[in-house]
């Protein structure tokens, strides 16, 4: 048996350790933007390339990074901010029909009154807890006071972190772009040399499980806002293009849709149209679900080299792990882990003997 190489633990390597180390630890705050703009820059770098070969090298060195980084992060968040200001106003036009209706005592829908067997106890209740002193003017009033101080610090701190967050990726993704070709090559020749074809076969993997995920996600919000654009207007939900094109903004992330559709139902039954918003949530909900569960892996199946379960385990396990961002590196992840097992399987078959 044997044991370690004499010089595998050499001062060179305990320095290095050292130093990456604390490199790593320094720049702890910054992984996060980091990985965002490496994950933009690959799954936009064959766009990038074929609009590179047609400019002039003044501006393909200088110009096209710059501007291709601003028009991503134009269309990333551009779509994001208009949803949550759709969202935003309605919440705004909600909260202005309670106060209204608070100080005419907030009288129970006719619909709760219409529901089989306790809607007139239901009713009752209601009305009663609206009227009380401590009901929902009370409430209210607390919202007003230092709870709403609290979720205003918050929500401040929130758009700090995030403005932090789009500053670091907008400038890494600029430097990516303009330094993409010689690292790639740099890295493409270093995992040659330690790994060989096995390593260029991974990494390749990788990258179209990235690019993969990105465009399941383009594709899954266009369906879901188109169909959610019909079923709003056929419906007759008020500015149904609008909450078509938020609900498909936000489908364009797992489990991130259904708020959309809720808004819109909890709209409806505000405005006393209960069969509308029943219809808009189990709808919303069936289209949703099938698009998250079924449609974006098998969207995902060729590019990625996954097949369905594999897909839907990496989509939803990189998002219970890693949050938002593992929802682009989670299927990546499991299509490398696949090829890689693929492989080994490959090797432990035996080879039939070849006949004399």
């Amino acid at each position: 048996m044997t044991g370690w190489p004499p010089n595998w633990l050499s001062s060179r390597r305990i320095t290095a350790a050292a130093v990456l180390g604390l490199t790593l630890w320094l720049i702890r705050s910054f992984m996060i933007p980091l990985i965002w703009a490496a994950v933009f820059a690959i799954a936009n770098w064959p766009l990038y390339r074929r609009c590179a070969q047609h400019a002039p090298e003044a501006l393909r060195v200088h110009v096209l990074p710059l501007a291709f980084s601003i028009l991503i992060t134009v269309l990333v968040l551009g779509p994001v901010v208009f949803a949550f200001s759709i969202l935003a106003g309605q919440s705004q036009a909600w909260l202005t029909e309670i106060s209204i209706m608070d100080q005419g005592g907030l009288p129970a829908p006719s619909w709760v009154r219409a529901i089989p067997m306790v809607g007139t106890r239901l009713a009752d209740a209601w009305n009663d807890a609206a009227g009380a002193p401590g009901g929902l003017s009370a409430l209210l009033s607390r919202v007003e006071g230092g709870s709403l101080l609290h979720s205003l610090q918050s929500v401040g701190n929130l758009i700090a972190y995030h403005t932090f967050v789009v500053a670091i990726t907008v400038v890494a993704l600029v430097l990516l772009f303009r330094r993409g070709e010689a690292l790639a090559e740099l890295l493409a020749r270093r995992i040659d040399e330690q790994f060989g074809r096995l390593g260029a076969k991974f990494v390749g993997v990788a990258v179209a499980g990235l690019r993969a995920t990105v465009h399941s996600m383009v594709l899954v919000g266009l369906i879901d806002g188109i169909v959610m654009g019909i079923i709003y207007a056929t419906l007759h939900i008020p500015s149904p293009i609008a909450w078509g094109a938020v609900t498909g903004i936000l489908a364009m992330l797992p489990f991130i849709g259904y708020a959309a559709v809720a808004a819109v139902s909890v709209a409806q039954l505000t405005h006393d149209a209960a069969a509308s918003a029943l219809l808009v949530g189990a709808l919303g909900f069936a289209v949703l679900f099938l698009s998250d569960k079924f449609v974006r892996p098998m969207l995902m199946v060729k590019g990625a080299r996954l097949d369905f379960l594999g897909a839907l385990m990496g989509t939803a396990g990189g998002l219970q792990t890693f949050g938002l961002l593992g929802i682009f590196i989670g299927p990546m992840i499991v299509a490398v882990g696949k090829a890689m097992l693929d492989e080994w399987l490959a090797h432990l078959r035996p080879v039939p003997p070849t006949e004399p």
